[in-house]
């Protein structure tokens, strides 16, 4: 009878516990942002990080403008799309 006990109560602490020790949920953030701007996407998504422990921002720099425009919408076509996405067109000239 103690093994069947203690068998339920290790059951029920993984019940309770399980949850604490789950992988947070990878949030893929794609980009093109470089220097001083690269900091910044990486800060913000370490700084993030810290806060809490349910989500991870991953940030991924894909490249130039044009290829991460290009790696998005073939992604978005296969059906397999980043969580978040963020190109850094240049603004246009006045």
């Amino acid at each position: 009878m103690p093994l069947r006990m203690l068998a339920a109560a290790a059951a029920v602490l993984a019940a309770i516990a399980g949850p604490a020790f789950a992988e947070p949920t990878e949030l893929q953030w794609w980009h093109a942002m470089t220097a001083i701007n690269l900091e910044r996407v990486n800060k913000l998504a370490a700084d993030f990080n810290a806060l809490q422990t349910e989500y991870k921002v991953t940030p991924v720099y894909k490249g130039s403008y044009p290829e991460t425009m290009t790696a998005a919408i073939a992604a978005f076509r296969a059906g397999t799309p980043p969580h978040i996405f963020r190109s850094s067109k240049p603004a246009p000239r006045q």
